[in-house]
């Protein structure tokens, strides 16, 4: 082999590997639309300084060191050891301390978007707490009420060894902490916002079934300009109303100091000098990747739910989708949603229909419009060629875009569904709902493929189900979910809701 076809290969596998990284989505929402923040994202080939900050200055009761925080065979190793050293703290000058660790801190600011990154737990515990977070530096003090001057997003926070007061006793390494933090201004006064202290604002708190140090999982968090939510493994475990967060803050992954080797006195952290050692020290937690994107202004729908599906005129039409107004913004109308009469050259004819969707001030969500569909014309009624779509749109607030959904092709409108339920039994059900720990779907003749998602569209359960099979639900966040059941190109789609 020459080295001009070896050229020509590498090139090709380069290119191969860049489409890869651009195509990229998150776990949690891949079927979103998304732009990638390369300047906030790294997959870690090397540590990139002009990009990381590794040397910050220092805060807390343990140390910052550079060479703590090195990428090794691709990840991204930040490591804490034990070595006695002093410096100046908050609470006094040439103080002693006992530890250094590492982090790095991305040299630019963002504020929404979805944030993730795959990590594997330090093995030290209890003592250290692995944490992939965004916080503000140095922003001016807020003339309003309701303003932040500063703000924290904690993606995530790993085996922190808490109080757990209503078991009485320690967590373990299960205990995943998803919170926020900020400063703000109150009735002219800045207040300190803390998970304990209003945890119905900052707190979020979830027990996984895995141990965070034995392997790697995806944690992510998506801010939005109404709300945060956190995921797992691509699954939802916490969320929050965006209150304070809305501050340019700087993306990190770094790992701090815990019990036993840091104490609280009057809200003032110490080091405990008595609880030092080097036991479990050197440890290090593991990040194959830093991944961000912004969401595009989008309207989507389940093609296969409506195209070429029979909708009775005697029942109507819901048109169920799911709208984002693009990260950080917010729609400035309402959706207009139109069942419109096509000829065979795509022109139209008429709007047949019209509804609305209430979203206007919103930033992102669910949407559900009915059509009475008794004033329009049957679809075998209609002229050679002629056929109905869907179209809907809204106005965003990001440049006073115009957001489009991709026309859903091929309605038909029929005089009465008779074949709805044919072969899926008479009525299909959810039972029990609510739900607490596991759902059965009353109806079913024979083995039917079923797809459960979460109200924002994510899929939590795709397969093949027994008519006596019962459905575990009892992992997954509470809230509404949607069932899909399937068979002969009708879907039947029913609610429940888990408690």
């Amino acid at each position: 082999m020459n080295k001009i076809t070896k050229l020509i290969q590498l090139l090709f596998l380069a290119a191969v590997f860049t489409n890869n990284v651009t195509a990229q989505t998150p776990v949690s929402h891949p079927n979103l639309k998304w732009e990638k923040e390369e300047a906030h994202s790294d997959e870690f080939e090397t540590l990139d300084t002009q990009k990381w900050e590794n040397d910050p200055n220092d805060w807390g009761v343990w140390s910052w060191e550079p060479s703590l925080a090195y990428v090794e065979n691709n990840e991204l190793k930040i490591k804490m050891i034990q070595e006695t050293h002093r410096r100046n703290t908050n609470y006094g000058q040439n103080e002693e301390l006992y530890y250094k660790s590492g982090i790095i801190r991305n040299n630019q600011t963002i504020t929404y978007g979805y944030f993730e990154a795959k990590i594997k737990g330090a093995d030290r515990f209890p003592g250290v707490s692995p944490a992939f977070w965004l916080y503000s530096i140095n922003q001016p003090d807020p003339t309003e009420d309701g303003q932040a001057k500063y703000s924290e997003i904690d993606v995530v926070e790993l085996t922190q060894k808490e109080w757990d007061f209503d078991k009485n006793e320690w967590e373990g390494p299960e205990a995943i902490d998803m919170n926020l933090h900020a400063v703000a201004r109150e009735n002219g006064q800045l207040v300190q916002i803390r998970p304990h202290g209003k945890p119905e604002i900052a707190q979020n708190k979830w027990y996984a079934d895995f141990d965070p140090r034995e392997d790697y999982h995806t944690y992510g968090v998506l801010s939005r300009a109404d709300s945060i939510f956190w995921y797992v493994d691509g699954i939802e475990r916490g969320r929050k109303e965006n209150l304070y967060w809305h501050l340019p803050m700087h993306i990190t992954v770094s790992m701090g100091l815990r019990n036993p080797f840091v104490k609280y006195v009057d809200g003032v952290r110490y080091p405990v000098a008595d609880s030092t050692t080097t036991e479990g020290f050197p440890t290090e937690m593991a990040c194959q990747y830093v991944r961000v994107w912004k969401a595009v202004p989008q309207i989507q729908a389940t093609e296969s739910d409506y195209e070429n599906v029979e909708f009775g005129k005697n029942k109507g039409l819901t048109f169920n989708s799911y709208f984002d107004a693009g990260s950080g913004f917010r729609s400035t109308s309402e959706m207009e949603v139109d069942l419109v009469e096509k000829n065979a050259s795509g022109e139209t004819v008429k709007v047949a229909a019209t509804s609305q969707a209430v979203i206007k001030g919103k930033a992102a969500g669910q949407t559900s419009v009915f059509f009475n569909l008794q004033g329009v014309a049957l679809s075998s009624d209609l002229e050679a060629g002629h056929y109905y779509e869907i179209n809907a749109r809204f106005t965003s607030s990001k440049e006073n875009e115009t957001v489009e959904l991709t026309p859903i092709k091929n309605i038909l409108v029929v005089d009465e569904v008779t074949s709805l339920g044919k072969g899926l039994g008479s009525n299909i059900e959810i039972y029990p709902n609510p739900a607490l720990e596991s759902i059965k779907i009353k109806g079913l003749q024979k083995t039917t493929p079923v797809t459960i998602l979460n109200i924002a569209g994510e899929v939590m359960m795709e397969k093949n189900i027994d008519p006596k099979e019962t459905i575990d639900v009892s992992k997954w966040v509470n809230g509404v979910y949607l069932a899909k059941v399937s068979h002969n190109g009708v879907v039947v789609t029913k609610r429940f809701v888990k408690l």
